[in-house]
């Protein structure tokens, strides 16, 4: 089922965002690897650098599926906030999308602080990809927050199992 959920997401990709794509660079797999160790498959990540088709319409880069849009936007944090995407998608399948919608909308968001938690399972999809985007980008956050960096490190570097759905 999933690797039908993934062929439709790759093709949607393709429909709305084009075709021009690649793996990710040995830039890119050393900080993705950096920050998720063994619990993220670099090899199924998708990077479709530019803006390209319907998906460029904004400059805000999105993840569907393995495939990240950058939009031609770079940086180790937004990379990492978008792999975390990938990541939850191995885990939750298209749910993920739902979810990160859901997440858009709330009061909370990107706000992980305001959660108030030391569980990273606690945080919405987008608060889990945000607190990894910071921790990278700023590494005053892991010493501020020592608790939930070690549970967020600990969650994304587990080997995953692929639900069903």
């Amino acid at each position: 089922m999933r690797d039908a959920v993934g062929g439709l997401l790759l093709r949607l990709g393709d429909a709305l965002g084009g075709r021009a794509r690649r793996g990710c660079t040995v830039d890119e797999r050393s900080v993705l690897a950096a920050v998720f160790g063994a619990g993220l498959d670099l090899d199924t990540i998708v990077v479709v650098p530019d803006r390209a088709g319907l998906l460029g319409l904004t400059g805000r880069p999105v993840t569907l599926g393995t495939t990240i849009h950058l939009k031609g936007r770079t940086g180790a944090g937004l990379l990492v906030h978008e792999a975390t995407h990938v990541w939850q998608f191995h885990r939750l399948g298209a749910r993920y999308t739902l979810d990160a919608v859901r997440a858009q909308c709330s009061h909370l968001g990107y706000d992980w602080r305001a959660a108030g938690t030391d569980r990273f399972a606690a945080l919405n999809v987008e608060a889990q990809a945000q607190f990894l985007q910071d921790w990278v980008t700023d590494p005053a956050v892991g010493n501020a927050y020592p608790a939930l960096t070690a549970d967020a490190l600990a969650s994304v570097r587990t080997p995953s199992t692929p639900t069903t759905t």
